[in-house]
């Protein structure tokens, strides 16, 4: 089977599907444990070159358990597809050696790119470009460009906007690391228009430091680094650049994460900032093993591709290194100082006209990913899965997150974008629920922990950009939550059409099919379950409007349609919110206290027949690898 059949069998949408995972969420994996550097997954590939032969075999899996997974532990999982491979010696097309030394803090010397801004870019895009391969047919037929140490020390590459090619896998070896330019003038749009690196009132102004557009089979590996220097203060190629932005106080230029911070907290604009890596459209694309840290903006965003894989990635912003510094106004770098750093952003995109990568599929769909055995711990949502503004997008669909860790950030989100249906044109991938297409659909989050972010499980949006979101499944998860967080009380699941006030688009919040199966907070937090209904209290505070469209009569109403089984809480909710809501509690229950009134239906299965004990977290909360 390949990967996204694979996949496909793991999300497909259908009661048949959501039977298939709850098979699957009974297997058990043998030992193991969640801080080995790489997990070990069943395999058809020969041995990568330069890497040691896995240190455990294949496994069965192991009896079933009535609470699925040991939450944190899996190392195999018989579900989901072989895990992928380095490449093979054969598949090197062109070795490049690091001529530059980061200190021991991890960090560049401000002189290492003082007389050229990105000394790496043309070689690193020359082999790119030379390695090209739009004749592979996935991983193990790729080309590869492997960064490797150089003499001396040597162990850092510094680049700007770089292109992937179909076929292509760039490779970075261990205790390398990838470096982006500080340099804005290296990601503007137009070379000599100056769009990257300033604050205006939308965010489309840079390139990424990696960009794969429209391509099919490429790849990021490896155990290196790829670190955005989003602490770092700002150059500029150009002289005397009146563009690059400088700290009010005059104590020099501004950092990706001062704009950031200036864009979104002072000004209420948007940051011009690169993403470290933007896939846009396109099939098959694979994140393996390597670590991402430091970006100036969003981390990964695989935007209407069919088939995405990150695969043991470790997402960790800020590092400890810029976490000693502070921004313009004094505060220290964290990751409620580095706004809008997301780790990994799955979602549609408008449609296209041509998609080489692709061809035939313009809708802009989201499609076929898997993220699994990833660490993310950031400045926003850890992950979030978006559906498009308008809907006139593609769909997202078919999406699957396993045996991950997600540390600081917002949480495993979807939204606030789900509107996106291809203009109601018919998908044989997509099923309707009531007559109504989903924007969002199919999403399977399995053995997932959550510790020290402010959200945990959460759905959003509103009515200016939403739609459908539908079939999703939530299982076996331990959540920690903080204590406290600077955007308000923190809440471990929360699934809200009330997302940020806004002008009525007439693009009306639809949550239904929402499943929680096997889900433990350990610790304090707050809860919300909401459905829409355009005639909340809600909507009538600061900021809603109901704009041309006008407040909807009859009142539009979309009760939220979620179910509840072995859902624990340990303590008390801090606080608690439920209105316009059909709620399902199942056999094994919740210790959450839902109940019937007013908007809020509830249905209880017979609790006689409960057989599952509250998911065991024990294991659950350990530090992030190599921190």
């Amino acid at each position: 089977m390949n990967k996204k059949s694979a996949l496909f069998t793991l999300a497909r949408a259908s009661t048949a599907w959501l039977a298939a995972a709850s098979i699957a969420l009974t297997l058990s994996a043998c030992g193991g444990s969640d801080a080995l550097p790489t997990p070990v997954q069943k395999s058809d590939a020969s041995t990568p070159s330069g890497d040691a032969p896995p240190a455990t075999p294949d496994q069965p899996a192991s009896s079933a358990t009535p609470t699925g997974f040991q939450v944190g532990t899996t190392t195999y999982d018989p579900a989901l597809p072989p895990e992928p491979t380095l490449p093979l010696t054969p598949q090197i097309c062109a070795t490049l050696p690091a001529t530059l030394i980061a200190q021991a803090n991890g960090l560049l010397p401000d002189s290492a790119d003082a007389t050229d801004t990105a000394p790496d870019s043309a070689r690193i895009q020359a082999a790119l470009d030379a390695c090209k391969n739009p004749s592979s047919t996935g991983l193990a037929t790729n080309k590869a460009v492997r960064l490797v140490p150089g003499a001396t020390g040597a162990n850092a590459f510094i680049a700007g906007a770089l292109n992937l090619s179909s076929g292509v896998t760039l490779w970075i070896d261990k205790g390398v690391t990838l470096f982006a330019s500080r340099d804005p003038r290296q990601y503007d749009k137009t070379k000599g228009t100056a769009s990257c690196g300033v604050i205006t009132a939308s965010d489309n102004g840079c390139l990424a430091l990696i960009n794969a557009s429209k391509i099919a089979y490429g790849a990021v590996v490896g155990d290196g680094v790829i670190d955005g220097r989003g602490g770092s203060p700002l150059v500029s190629s150009v002289p005397n650049d009146p563009n690059l932005m400088k700290r009010p106080d005059g104590s020099g230029t501004m950092s990706w994460w001062d704009i950031g911070w200036m864009a979104n907290k002072v000004l209420n604009q948007a940051q011009n900032n690169p993403r470290l890596i933007q896939i846009s459209n396109g099939r098959n694309f694979t994140l393996y093993r390597v670590t991402l840290q430091n970006a100036p903006k969003f981390h990964v965003v695989p935007s209407g591709i069919d088939g995405f894989t990150a695969w043991g990635v470790r997402i960790y912003t800020p590092t400890a290194a810029y976490e000693a510094m502070k921004n313009y106004l004094g505060m220290p770098y964290n990751p409620d100082t580095a706004k809008n750093t997301d780790g990994i952003d799955p979602g549609s995109s408008g449609p296209i006209t041509s998609n080489p990568g692709n061809p035939g599929r313009l809708t802009g769909d989201a499609s076929n990913m898997l993220i699994a055995y990833t660490h993310i711990r950031t400045g926003d949502d850890n992950m979030a899965i978006k559906g498009g503004t308008g809907t006139v997008n593609g769909r997202t669909y078919n999406i699957t997150v396993a045996h991950s860790h997600f540390y600081s950030g917002h949480g495993m989100s979807i939204g606030s974008e789900t509107a996106g249906t291809d203009n109601g044109t018919t998908n044989p991938d997509v099923t309707a629920v009531n007559g109504i297409l989903p924007s969002v659909s199919n999403v399977n989050v399995y053995d997932l922990v959550i510790d020290g972010a402010d959200n945990g499980l959460r759905i959003k949006s509103d009515w200016s950009r939403s739609g459908l979101v539908s079939d999703i499944r939530y299982s076996n998860v331990c959540i920690r939550m903080p204590a406290s967080s600077t955007d308000g009380k923190p809440q471990a699941l929360i699934f809200s059409p009330y997302y940020s006030p806004t002008k009525n688009g007439g693009l009306y919040p639809n949550f239904q099919n929402i499943a929680l199966d096997g889900v433990r907070i350990v610790n304090a937090s707050g809860y919300t379950f909401q459905g829409f209904n355009s005639a909340s209290p809600v909507l009538q505070g600061a900021g809603w409007s109901g704009g041309t469209i006008g407040w909807p009569n009859p009142p539009v109403v979309n009760p939220l349609t979620i179910s509840l089984n072995n859902v624990i809480a340990d303590v008390a909710p801090a606080g608690f919110t439920v209105a316009d809501a059909l709620v399902t509690i199942g056999a094994d229950g919740t210790s959450l206290p839902i109940v019937a009134g007013g908007d809020v239906s509830v249905t209880r299965a017979d609790a006689s027949a409960a057989s599952a004990a509250p998911v065991d977290c024990s294991m659950a909360f350990v530090p992030f690898p190599g921190q």
